[in-house]
């Protein structure tokens, strides 16, 4: 499986090059960093024996560049729950790594500013909201922390994946669902602020619950059905 660490506007050299080591430690394919803010000459300084990784990290101005074309963006964030917020809906690292990663071919996991972490505009963009269960007193973890803590956890996972599941379903085909889901709102007349939460919601859970292809498929098949129906009457 593919693996790219997104690392969005990073502030401190020594963070970036301390993730730079872990990514190494971890067998991380990729390293993009997003308009970074660091100084990446002394970044290597920290880097160690992971210089020639961070030599080769992407440099990026594109967030959503950043994130194209992978089968599963996950975000992460210490506050990963907010009454009422359809964003702010996560899962523990532990839940995300042992019921999704493995199962998809390429993931690409996003990290935010260490001062002020992902913007509402990023976290929405994302498939999945990962936090790592903290003390409630104090959740917030360093930037090179957390990204260790999660691709120690990946990394773990990976070595003992099952090769007896089945294909799960693409990117392609979840996208499909939500659209026709976007599709039956529309028709049964659900406001457009609410079908901005629907959306959201749904997607957030098929790609948390990571269907396989057979059963993507007849879920694709029932909705087809129901939103030409809907048609018909209308």
């Amino acid at each position: 499986m593919k693996i790219r660490v997104v690392l969005v506007e990073p502030e401190g050299a020594v963070n970036v090059g301390f993730v730079a080591r872990a990514c190494v430690n971890f067998g991380v394919d990729e390293l993009v960093l997003v308009n970074p803010r660091a100084d990446l000459e002394e970044a290597l300084t920290y880097s160690a024996k992971a210089k020639d990784f961070l030599n080769k990290a992407i440099i990026m101005n594109d967030y959503d560049e950043a994130i194209k074309g992978f089968d599963l963006v996950v975000a992460t964030s210490s506050k990963g729950y907010s009454r009422g917020n359809h964003i702010r809906q996560a899962i523990d690292l532990r839940t995300f790594v042992e019921n999704i990663v493995g199962r998809v071919n390429s993931v690409a996991i996003i990290f935010g500013r260490e001062s002020s972490g992902l913007k509402r505009s990023e976290l929405d963009k994302a498939d999945v909201l990962v936090t790592i269960p903290a003390n409630p007193g104090y959740p917030v973890l360093n930037l090179n922390q957390a990204v260790a803590i999660v691709l120690y956890e990946l990394w773990l996972v990976l070595k003992r994946t099952s090769q007896n599941l089945p294909p799960r379903a693409s990117r392609d085909i979840l996208d499909k669902i939500i659209d026709i889901i976007n599709h039956i709102a529309v028709k049964t007349g659900i406001q457009e602020h609410k079908r901005v939460r629907l959306e959201r919601t749904i997607r957030s859970i098929l790609f948390r619950s990571s269907p396989s292809l057979f059963e993507a498929k007849m879920l694709e098949y029932f909705l087809r059905k129901v939103y030409r129906s809907i048609e018909e009457k209308h």
